[in-house]
């Protein structure tokens, strides 16, 4: 999850709080919407220290390109996995656009106030 929180941070250039509250926001509406698949939503997202220290020491090697949305069809099997996954990213790039247009209008409301 450490790795999916510091995309977000970088992309859409928010706290790690923020991010982590976004993720957990995704989560339970994934889980709300799925709610067969709480239980492989809840093992993708687990945030045990040996899998914050695991992605902390990959985080500069070449596997760090595939991230947790990669690894859904292989918590699913099949097709509907392959569904899953494909929701996720979608819903994280889109994620990442709602908070880079909040980031922009924020900004634009707050350099108005500084004149």
């Amino acid at each position: 999850m450490q790795e999916l929180i510091t995309r977000l941070t970088e992309k859409a250039g928010i706290s790690a709080e923020q991010a982590s509250k976004t993720i957990e926001t995704i989560k339970d509406f994934v889980k709300e919407k799925f709610p067969m698949l709480e239980g492989a939503v809840d093992n993708m997202f687990a945030t045990t220290p040996a899998a914050n220290t695991n992605a902390t020491a990959t985080s500069a090697s070449p596997k760090a390109e595939s991230s947790i949305m990669d690894k859904i069809s292989d918590v699913i099997p099949g097709q509907a996995g392959e569904k899953v996954e494909e929701f996720a990213k979608n819903a994280a790039h889109k994620a990442e656009d709602v908070f880079e247009n909040v980031k922009d209008k924020l900004s634009d409301m707050f350099s108005g106030d500084k004149k």
